[in-house]
């Protein structure tokens, strides 16, 4: 029975789990961690947070996961994937939809407030 899951390591299985939903973490926390930053007194930016670099964060993350959704997407059709397989598929999926979500602060916020 050489399958997918004998060949694959625990940690590499779990990474490709895991990987969409880091993705997301690391966007959302530079997001509203540079928000924040910038828009504290020490460091007011006029015109609040910087929207290019943030909306240049929020691109990159959702294409990673986009990409990561769409490469994965044989193994919500597939009867024989695993759990680990469709997992990783319907979390790359969730995660693109996460960025997505948060990133829509970007095209309404116009400053700090």
């Amino acid at each position: 029975m050489a399958t997918y899951a004998r060949r694959e390591g625990f940690w590499r299985r779990a990474l490709g789990v895991t990987l969409p939903l880091l993705v997301w973490i690391v966007h959302f926390a530079f997001s509203y961690g540079l928000a924040a930053a910038q828009c504290s007194p020490g460091g007011l930016r006029a015109g609040g947070p910087d929207r290019l670099l943030l909306g240049g964060v929020t691109v990159a993350a959702f294409v990673i996961c986009a990409w990561m959704a769409w490469r994965r997407r044989a193994a919500l059709l597939d009867r024989h994937a695993g759990l680990a397989r469709r997992a990783g598929a319907l979390l790359a999926l969730l995660a693109a939809i996460a960025i997505a979500w948060a990133g829509i602060p970007l095209l309404l916020v116009d400053g700090c407030a």
